[in-house]
């Protein structure tokens, strides 16, 4: 049973990267994840870049830092240089960090922070304007190995979105003409009950009534009048004068003795 309060959010790097790719998205940014100086590996990683793709904002380079953990943040202050490899060539430094992870006070002075909601991103600090330096070769090469795995992975996601639909879809089908099956069977059930019930036949599991008996029926049902109530009335009419004329006889033939003779 619920207690009525909601689970607590659980702050993670994985949280952190869609709240990034939510709050810089397309069409106005192109955000990366796991980003190196240059190819090749073996270099430290900036945890996000957001490129700005409109002119009107000058291309603004973001990079971006996730701290998850108050362990990881002060990790991060006993060095702050080792950011400086990727920071070098951005416009802005931020820190995405949940509530408490990162001190009053602690925060370089060029260094924004972004402090992490369960569905957003609240900017606390803005970072200063930085004097970035030109992009070389192989940041840029970089960046477009980050872009193209992007593209990969989102062209994997749709095409596992489009099959579950697929999937979805068929099974739905199926559920449907199973409920039409079902439904025409047991229309079909009722019919032979009721066929059963008003002329004495049955189905076995394997056949119906005997060819013969089938083929009487549709004889009856083909007589002229069969189905009217005045042609019914006429046959009863019909066998009350056989029967009467038949006690006729019986008694006629009483009268004459021959009954008796031939019963002797």
């Amino acid at each position: 049973m619920s207690s009525g309060r909601d689970s607590p959010v659980r702050y993670t790097a994985e949280l952190a990267r869609r709240l990034i790719a939510t709050k810089f998205a397309a069409p106005e940014w192109a955000t990366m994840f796991e980003v190196a100086p240059r190819t090749g590996g073996g270099t430290r990683y900036a945890d996000a870049v957001a490129v700005n793709l409109w002119q009107s904002r000058g291309h603004a380079f973001h990079g971006f830092e996730i701290k998850v953990s108050r362990g990881d943040w002060l990790r991060e202050l006993k060095d702050p240089a080792k950011a400086e490899e990727i920071q070098r060539f951005c416009d802005y430094w931020t820190i995405v960090a949940p509530k408490g992870v990162v001190a009053d006070g602690e925060l370089p002075p060029t260094w924004g922070l972004l402090e992490m909601r369960p569905d957003r991103l609240m900017q606390i600090k803005a970072g200063p304007k930085l004097d970035a330096q030109p992009i070389t070769r192989a940041f840029f090469a970089s960046l477009m190995r980050r872009g193209n795995e992007g593209l990969d992975q989102l062209s994997a996601k749709k095409l596992a979105a489009e099959r579950a639909a697929m999937h979805t879809a068929i099974a739905d089908q199926v559920e449907r003409e199973v409920r039409n099956r079902t439904r025409d069977h047991e229309r079909l059930k009722e019919q032979i009950a009721k066929f059963e019930q008003e002329t004495g036949l049955s189905f076995s599991e394997w056949a119906g009534p005997d060819a013969r008996t089938i083929k009487i029926a549709q004889a009856l049902d083909d007589l002229s009048g069969w189905r009217d109530h005045s042609a019914l009335s006429r046959l009863m009419d019909l066998a009350g004068e056989l029967e009467r004329a038949a006690s006729t006889v019986r008694a006629a033939v009483g009268d004459t003795g021959l009954q008796e003779v031939k019963a002797a």
